[in-house]
């Protein structure tokens, strides 16, 4: 049993295990590192986690919370490629197809199949026949789809054909006339991409790396040429603070620029541009298992052998949709990203152009997700706009002349784990390490050891608490997989925390547990990262009062703080 120390309230509480995640920012000027990493989104988290399992000693700094920009923002799709058919990109289908099955394998809990429905029109380009080629094609080159992949319901079925009878059962909102069919085709989904994130930064605590949010670099510390270290503003705690590293990697994500512009004559190979995505989650369910594919009217400007338009996708998201995605061009400063009136009221003009059966009126949008995405070229607007297709790994001394530098900017979340490792090979070479193989593609995400998920359910939904209901249970199975035990255990010390927030399945155990184990600092920490609570809209003034009381406890706010946070959380609905 833990130890038992007391909260700033006099409530006792388990002090932190060394299996948690503890904020230590100054015990990172102790020592160099071999390598610190810029940035705690999902490339930055990937690269510390795959550098540590190397047996490299790594610091990560994120100027915010893990995965607060676009990581978090995101379709909460892990693409298996189907789309790219278009671009005649095998390559790439084949990078997606293998990080789709490697997900399955290393997080099985935060990772599960999707179907997609197509519809087809007419005998042309979005005809059955074009697709179906499409769809045989895809499964040739996806031949190997599910090696490896021993747990049935994680394994990736192959594409069917439907009726039009069927397509409109599935979708009575579907426009009739012509419809010839469809197409099912199955790609990944995240059952919550905070959680992943969490998991994989959880893998490189546990396999040596140093970590700390609101920690920003604010440059480089340099001898001569090289560059050794950062220096770095503690945001929660106001100290500056000089951290060396042998190796600096900037994966800032829409933050490289910045980053690169304190270092004379540094720059990307190409300028690095962003699109603004937007991605919007309405009430209305549209089907509780199949996500729709609808084309937007809009052309696709990578498409080498286009069907005439890019397309817009329908997900089924905790009992509303998402839909995404808006691309327009970005022109601003990273820190200065916002989303408009204007730039919502535009999307839904475009989803209701490709769906007109759905007629969504704004008052249906419940939250909105959106982030910056490398884009390609130089457009204006959402006209002609080209999404980056590959990643870039920028070595500074070979390009600029400033050794001790690397950068990577990264596209696609699905993709992370693999461009982490390219990153790290170029680490150990400029570090004169002897080559090692990665080894991230085999090892279980913290919390993903389990050898069959709906076994892993069954089994534990019979071991929950007294008063805990079967939801609830399954919510923490899903959320944290292996690691609800932490959960549970704060329950066996306070009965309390047994209790949920408002109308919600997130238990008050998981507010305490991101404070005491994840690195939680404020509300929206919780509220949109840590937990469930809003990941599709305002859970309620119950449940976020609820937790701000809870975390006020935990944190030692007083009533203005308190009443700080709430207002900045409830900005952020729309």
């Amino acid at each position: 049993m833990a130890t038992l120390a007391r909260s700033r309230t006099g409530a006792p509480r388990p002090t932190p295990t060394a299996t948690g995640m503890i904020r230590d920012l100054q015990g990172l000027e102790d020592r160099e590192f071999d390598l610190v990493v810029v940035g705690g989104g999902i490339y930055g988290v990937c690269a510390a986690w795959d550098a540590a399992l190397r047996g490299l000693s790594v610091a990560l700094l994120e100027r915010g919370d893990f995965g607060h920009a676009t990581s978090a923002n995101s379709l909460k799709l892990v693409h298996g490629g189907f789309r790219y058919l278009q671009h005649a990109d095998v390559p790439r289908i084949r990078h997606s197809v293998h990080e789709r099955r490697v997900l399955m394998c290393i997080a099985p809990h935060l990772v599960h199949p999707l179907p997609f429905l197509v519809p087809a029109y007419g005998h042309g380009l979005r005809g059955k026949e074009i697709l179906t080629v499409a769809l045989s094609l895809y499964n040739l080159i996806a031949f190997d789809r599910n090696r490896g992949v021993t747990d049935s319901q994680r394994r990736i079925p192959f594409g069917e054909l439907l009726s039009p009878a069927r397509c409109l059962e599935l979708f009575p909102e579907l426009e009739a006339r012509a419809l010839t069919g469809g197409v099912v085709f199955y790609d990944g989904q995240m059952h919550a991409p905070p959680r992943l994130l969490l998991a994989y930064l959880r893998s490189a605590v546990e396999a040596g790396a140093r970590a700390a949010n609101y920690a920003e670099v604010t440059g480089l510390l340099r001898q001569g040429d090289r560059v050794v270290g950062v220096r770095v503003k503690d945001l929660a705690g106001g100290d500056t603070l000089r951290i060396r590293g042998k190796v600096v990697l900037n994966a800032a994500g829409p933050w490289v620029p910045d980053l690169l512009a304190r270092v004379p004559g540094s720059r990307p190979k190409a300028p690095l541009r962003f699109s603004k995505d937007l991605y919007l989650v309405v009430r209305r369910r549209f089907s509780p298992r199949y996500a729709l594919a609808v084309p937007s009217h809009e052309r696709d400007p990578n498409a080498l052998v286009s069907r005439g338009t890019r397309h817009l996708f329908l997900i089924p998201w905790r009992g509303h949709t998402l839909i995404g995605s808006s691309h327009v061009a970005y022109r601003g400063s990273a820190d200065d990203f916002t989303v408009t009136e204007q730039d919502i009221e535009g999307f839904l003009a475009e989803v209701n152009r490709g769906y007109p059966g759905a007629r969504l009126g704004r008052d249906e949008v419940t939250f909105v997700y959106s982030g910056l995405v490398p884009m390609e070229g130089d457009a204006a607007g959402s006209f002609g706009l080209k999404l980056a297709r590959r990643h870039q790994i920028i070595d500074h001394e070979r390009a600029d002349g400033v050794p001790g530098l690397i950068s990577v900017a990264g596209v696609r979340f699905t993709t992370s784990r693999i461009v982490a490792e390219h990153a790290v090979d170029l680490v150990l070479r400029k570090l004169g390490r002897p080559a090692r193989n990665s080894s991230t593609a085999s090892t279980p995400l913290a919390g993903g050891t389990i050898e069959d998920f709906d076994a892993f359910l069954r089994t534990h939904a019979r071991e929950r608490p007294d008063g805990m209901s079967e939801a609830v249970m399954s919510h923490l199975l899903h959320c944290y997989g292996t690691l609800h035990a932490e959960v549970l255990r704060l329950i066996e010390h306070d009965a309390r925390l047994n209790e949920t927030l408002g109308d919600s399945d997130v238990l008050k155990a998981e507010v305490v547990h991101a404070v005491r184990s994840e690195m939680a600092q404020t509300l929206s920490d919780v509220v949109f990262r840590r937990t469930d609570l809003a990941t599709a809209g305002h859970p309620g003034e119950p449940a976020l009062t609820a937790c701000a009381a809870l975390l006020g406890e935990e944190l030692g706010w007083d009533e203005t703080r308190v009443a700080r946070e709430l207002d900045h959380v409830r900005s952020a609905f729309p």
